[in-house]
């Protein structure tokens, strides 16, 4: 399972995960612009990225300008 991680802008912290459900890691790679062959475990998103990620969480999701946004990559 992949997450969308939101970490505090001030402190850095993680402040909530949620799980992306319905797309893969090589779709996930592709969307996000990053070669295939990379291994990763995570990649900062633009404000506009994590938007883009919100049809694959399951909950009400919406920007919040005090967070910062990442893919965190992990393998089952």
């Amino acid at each position: 399972m992949n997450y969308l991680e939101a970490y505090d802008k001030q402190s850095g912290l993680l402040v909530v995960e949620y799980p992306l459900h319905g797309i893969d890691v090589p779709d996930l790679k592709r969307m996000l612009g990053i070669d295939e062959s990379i291994e990763i475990y995570g990649y900062d998103l633009l404000p506009a990225q994590a938007e883009q990620l919100a049809r694959y969480i399951d909950e009400p999701f919406t920007i919040d300008s005090s967070y910062d946004y990442q893919v965190g990559f992990y393998r089952e």
